[in-house]
């Protein structure tokens, strides 16, 4: 009698661990925080349809890269975030290969000379400002007040970004997550 009690409960525990969780689920318990310390968009967006223009081509997301951008924008703090996501993708060592570095900008000719010291980084031209649209709707009206550094998965959906003013090992600790 007791083995059978046993094996009853034995049995039984995973199946009442798996209607608990499905429960709480469903009745829309969820943890009100989350261990990130970059900031989520409200809502993902699909940058592969914004046709935005990499050397004359669109930008493509077959190399199952991760992108780490930063938008061009009139801010003084664009050598910053240049300089950070430079550091960061060196930081992330054996991963260095999975992220690559890009900026978008409404115009290459705002960049001027800043990208010399900044290798391997490619230029996306947002002529048409469709992504910076998406980013002020994704987001708020103020994402352009401060430089930001935003991570686009290799679907091309934009996840979430960063403040260029944020401690760069939280940065690289989210990053580590995602990668």
């Amino acid at each position: 009698m007791r083995s059978k009690i046993f094996l009853a409960i034995l049995l039984l525990t995973p199946l009442l661990v798996l209607l608990i969780s499905t429960l709480s689920f469903q009745s829309g318990y969820s943890p009100k925080y989350t261990k990130n310390n970059g900031i989520f968009f409200n809502e993902y967006f699909d940058v592969t349809k914004l046709n935005l223009i990499d050397d004359e081509e669109n930008l493509k997301f077959e190399d199952g890269k991760w992108i780490f951008a930063t938008y061009a924008s009139s801010g003084t703090e664009l050598g910053d975030a240049l300089y950070l996501m430079r550091q960061i993708n060196v930081a992330l060592n054996r991963d260095i290969n999975k992220l690559k570095r890009v900026i978008f900008s409404q115009d290459s000719k705002l960049l001027g000379d800043q990208l010399i010291d900044y290798p391997r980084t490619e230029i996306i031209i947002d002529s048409k400002s469709k992504l910076f649209k998406s980013l002020l709707e994704a987001s708020n009206e103020k994402f352009f007040l401060e430089q930001k550094i935003f991570v686009i998965d290799p679907y091309g959906r934009a996840v979430m970004f960063f403040p260029v003013s944020m401690d760069p090992k939280l940065i690289l600790k989210d990053l580590k997550v995602l990668i």
